[in-house]
Formats: C-alpha cells, sequence, structure tokens
C-alpha cells in the first residue's frame, strides 16, 4: 500500500506555525458523471448499523460508515486519509499554535432549512466538548473556548497546541447538527445534518434510506438519487444479497473474495488503518501484570489467522499502525513472536502456571477471528469465554458500561495517529475501560500532540510505539483488508485508508433490480 502522507508535511508551516488548507472543493476521485438520473439508486449491505444517529454521542468509528452521508464535516479526507477542505475552505494555526482559526463555506444549509454559519459551528462545538455522554469530548479537551471573529469564521482558543485537530474534524467531532435539533429526543432515530443526502426512513437494525438533498454544496458527491445502507451483520447473508441483485455492494470477508471474483463481481480493498486485536481492560482478571500480557502476545499465531481465517487478505500486527503507515515504526521488531513455551513460562513466573479464565465481548458481525484466538489461547491454559453480542452494542458495552475483562473486536482506526492514542492507552481515553496507562506514555502522547513540526512529531509517533510493545498495552492481531464486492452497475467505489466508507460520488446506472 502506498506510503501516507502526513498532512503536516504536505502543508506550508510558517514560524507562527501556521497550517492553512487550499480552498475549493473537496476531490472525489470520481471520474463518472456529476449525478445520477431520475431513479438512480445505491444499495449498501454493512455488517453494522449506527449505535447511535448523535455524531456526538456515537460510539463506534463503523458508525461513520451511516453518519457521512447525512452529516458533513469541517473537514474531508482523501481515500488516502489526507485532510482536505469540506464545510471549512481552510484553516490555519496562529498564536504560536494556541489558536486555531477556520474559514467557512458560505450557503451552505442543513436539512430543516436552518443556515450553517459561525454561530452553528460554534454551538455544534461547545455541543461536542460540553454534552453529557459526549464521545468526543476527550478529543477536544485543548479546546478552551470558541468564538465567532465573523459570520463565517470562527476561532478555537487552545490551552496548548493541538497537531491532531484537523484530523478530530474529519470525523464525528466535525460533524455539524442542526442547532435546531440539539434538543430533539429523537434526534438518534431523526437526524438533522448538512450532508448531501438526507434521511427518508431508519429502521434500527435493518436499513438506512437516504435521499440526495437539493442545493448541497458538492453535488457531484450525490451521483445516486437515492441511497440504503442495509444493515446484516451475517457475512453470508450478505453474499447472498450481492449475488441476487438485493444490493449493489456490500461489505466482503477475506474468505468471500475469491467468490466473489468467481461469480464475476467487482472487488475493491486493501489494509487500512483498522486492526484485529485482543484488548484488555488492565484493571480487570490478571492483565494488569505485564508479564500476562506479554504472554497473550506470545500466543497469538498471527500467520494461521491470516490464512486460516482471513484467506490472506491481512497482515500480521504488532504495532497499533499498518505497514506504509507514517506513525509506524519500520526499524522496530516485533518482540512478540508466536512462542507458546514463552508464554507458559511467563505465566509460571506471574503465579499462574495453571493459567486463568477471563470473559470477552466479541460483535457477532464475524467471531472467526476471535475463535481463533480462544483456541490459541487455550494452549497456554488460558480459558477465554466468548460473549457474543450484537455489533452495535459491543463498543458500548466495552467502553461504556465497562462490561467484560477483554474485547476481540476491530479498532476501526482513526483519522489521525493521536486520536487512536490518545482513546485506546491514556487514562481518560473512551476507549481506554479501567483508564491503566504509564505516566511517561501520557506524556508522550501529550508531547507529540503539541508538536506541529512533522518530522518531530513523527519521531515521538514511533517512541510511542515502541512504549506501547515494552509495556505490552494490548495484543494487536492482524491488520485485515477491508474488501468490498460490487455489482458492475456501481462506478467509483473506492477503498479507504482510514476505513470509513464514503460513498462520495459513487454511482449506480440504472435503478437495479
Amino acid at each position: 500500500m502506498p506510503a501516507h502522507r502526513n498532512f503536516l508535511a504536505a502543508a506550508a508551516i510558517s514560524a507562527l506555525l501556521a497550517l492553512t488548507a487550499a480552498c475549493g472543493g473537496i476531490n472525489t476521485e470520481a471520474t463518472g458523471s456529476a449525478s445520477g438520473g431520475a431513479g438512480s439508486t445505491f444499495r449498501f449491505a454493512y455488517s453494522v448499523g449506527p449505535s447511535r444517529y448523535d455524531p456526538h454521542r456515537a460510539s463506534s468509528s463503523f458508525d461513520n460508515a451511516s453518519l457521512f452521508p447525512v452529516y458533513d464535516r469541517l473537514v474531508h479526507l482523501t481515500t488516502a486519509a489526507e485532510p482536505v477542505p469540506g464545510l471549512a475552505t481552510g484553516w490555519q494555526y496562529t498564536d504560536g499554535g494556541k489558536r486555531l482559526v477556520f474559514e467557512l463555506r458560505p450557503g451552505v444549509r442543513f436539512h430543516d432549512g436552518t443556515p450553517f454559519d459561525a454561530a452553528a459551528a460554534k454551538a455544534n462545538l461547545d455541543r461536542a466538548r460540553t454534552l453529557q455522554g459526549s464521545t468526543v469530548a476527550s478529543e477536544l479537551k485543548a479546546v478552551e473556548r470558541v468564538d465567532v471573529l465573523g459570520p463565517m469564521t470562527v476561532s478555537l482558543a487552545l490551552t496548548a497546541p493541538d497537531s491532531s485537530l484537523i484530523g478530530v474534524f474529519s470525523d464525528r467531532a466535525g460533524m455539524m447538527v442542526s442547532p435546531a435539533a440539539f434538543d430533539d429526543p429523537q434526534l438518534d432515530l431523526r437526524p438533522v445534518g448538512a450532508g448531501p443526502y438526507q434521511i427518508v426512513s431508519y429502521s434500527p437494525n435493518d436499513r438506512v434510506v437516504l435521499r440526495r438533498f437539493p442545493g448541497y454544496w458538492d453535488p457531484a458527491a450525490q451521483r445516486v438519487e437515492t441511497m440504503a445502507i442495509v444493515i446484516q451483520p451475517d457475512t453470508t447473508t450478505r453474499m447472498n444479497a450481492l449475488r441476487a441483485g438485493e444490493v449493489d455492494a456490500a461489505l466482503l470477508a477475506g474468505n468471500q473474495v475469491a467468490e466473489a471474483r468467481q461469480y464475476d463481481l467487482g472487488v475493491v480493498g486493501d489494509v487500512t488503518l483498522a486492526f484485529y486485536h485482543l484488548q484488555l481492560n488492565r484493571t480487570r482478571a490478571e492483565f494488569g501484570d505485564i508479564r500476562v500480557r506479554r504472554a497473550l502476545n506470545h500466543a497469538i499465531d498471527r500467520d494461521a489467522i491470516i490464512h486460516g481465517v482471513l484467506f490472506g487478505n491481512g497482515k500480521p500486527a504488532a504495532q497499533p499502525f499498518p505497514p506504509g503507515y507514517y506513525a509506524h515504526d519500520p526499524d522496530l521488531p516485533d518482540p512478540y513472536s508466536y512462542d507458546p513455551p514463552k508464554a507458559r513460562q511467563l505465566l509460571a513466573e506471574a503465579g499462574l502456571a495453571g493459567g486463568f479464565e477471563f470473559e470477552a465481548i466479541v460483535p457477532n458481525t464475524d467471531p472467526g477471528t476471535a475463535v481463533a484466538v480462544q483456541e490459541q489461547l487455550a494452549d497456554i491454559g488460558v480459558r477465554m469465554k466468548i460473549r457474543e453480542v450484537s455489533s452495535g452494542e459491543a463498543a458500548d458495552l466495552f467502553y461504556g458500561r465497562q462490561q467484560g475483562d477483554a474485547m476481540v473486536a476491530p479498532w476501526g482506526g482513526r483519522a489521525d495517529p493521536i486520536q487512536t492514542l490518545g482513546l485506546l492507552y491514556t487514562s481518560k481515553g473512551f476507549s481506554n475501560p479501567g483508564g491503566h496507562t504509564a505516566p511517561e506514555l501520557e506524556q508522550l502522547i501529550g508531547q507529540a500532540r503539541r508538536t506541529i513540526d512533522p518530522a518531530a512529531r513523527t519521531e515521538l509517533l514511533h517512541q510511542i510505539d515502541r512504549m506501547v510493545l515494552d509495556q505490552a498495552l494490548d495484543v494487536p492481531v492482524v491488520f485485515a483488508d477491508t474488501n468490498y464486492g460490487h455489482a458492475a452497475r456501481v462506478t467509483d467505489l473506492r477503498s479507504w485508508l482510514s476505513n470509513k466508507p464514503e460513498f462520495r460520488g459513487v454511482g449506480a446506472a440504472g435503478t437495479g433490480r
């Protein structure tokens, strides 16, 4: 996969640590026409629906596939995870990096007719920071105050420079909700955004039906008139629906790629920022002992999982970022080779020669990786009890309610590496149940967050990678390829390094069957 280009390296950084994005519309990279004809539709089968349709309270990064069409963001991403203008046409760090100023796109309206302007942006940013139950507040902790400088200019006063914010605002924290809908108790069922599509109907755990929103600022993003996201957790059900023409595209499991090609279906996909891991609540079970965590890492045969579960569609995971991505340290060897005798030795040193038992939450979308991990841990005497739950509630149970000792699931990746590191490994990270961390690690993550210079920032990220591995704070398993199968009528369906599929510019000839 091509190396990801650090957006800070690509930007011109002045003595005032300024970062300014070029003005203009987002590059959708689409090759087809700007819009579809009357009746054109695109139906996509996905593994999970949104945990909530309120972007500031949604608990899973996989929600974004459903949120993106409805909620526009201040910043967009290219397929290579590089930031480009969205509802903000440009941005600039000033005041030694302690102020971030956004110039906003004029003429934008929310789906209910409410105008998008600096006041609406401020209202959203304040809501994301202060809303009770906000899942993005920790990503905005550097924002001390939001000021309106003009009708289409908003300024963020920061307690310290925060190089992750541009990436943060390409995700849920940057999604804009109509202020008129803030107090709607049914917002999770009746979302009101400013995206290219608006909700026609939403049946939780079934489907989302959307219609092209007239007057959207980037009509090239709306090449079909209607769109449906069909929620089908079962991989076989998705494949059968695709083969039968009931959907136009679908998320594929690794063992379905060859089958899709056999039936003359198109396939797009690659390794992304997402990775499967055995994520531990390090305040539960025996996971507070570093020898236990290291033993679990040595017990995992990653190559066997890639070939036996993913049918070769993936790469082994040791660090939290894939090879080729700038936050990955290419000079860092994997200290946890598959070594069951070493794992048993470490358990014995921890006083657990007879092993131990723990409960792992597992989403029901694709339990194959969890079953393989369970079998490999059993070889060293560790008994992992699987608690299978719906994919939509897994993250809420483990992160929000702090149930289960561990979770075997894919981490969805984030637009900026500081987001991943902060959420997973800092004491207040939403995705770190129990809050276990190392003070030195938190200091390094904070330093990387405050560092605007790209080379210095990358070196700090590599130091963090080394510390995460040394302390065995995670049990990464595999970077699984994210593959989508599609019918011949579909054009410009793309693979996104972010692992958050966007349907901007997707086309579909005719109306489908």
